[in-house]
């Protein structure tokens, strides 16, 4: 898989103050950076679900949490049929 590898420090006391430890804070990264663009139209529902790395599912409650709404769009709907399509 072709990659950019993004590497930064972040303070520890910002760190621990969103919630990250040193066990899940790429995982975090990843969701909030999936939920960041996806909140402002920059990735599709499905390029954030990669890029986060969960389950529609998991995805739609981190939504919820934050109240961002879930648009599906035509695009979306031909990534998953694309997707099913391979499966």
């Amino acid at each position: 898989m072709n990659a950019l590898h993004i590497e930064f420090d972040l303070p520890c006391l910002l760190a621990t103050q969103a919630g990250f430890n040193a066990e899940n804070a790429t995982a975090e990264v990843r969701r909030m950076l999936a939920l960041f663009l996806y909140e402002h139209q920059r990735l599709s529902l499905g390029k954030a679900l990669e890029l986060a790395e969960i389950s529609y599912w998991e995805f739609s409650e981190l939504n919820r949490q934050l109240g961002i709404p879930i648009r599906y769009t035509q695009q979306d709907l031909e990534e998953d049929l694309n997707r099913l399509a391979h499966v």
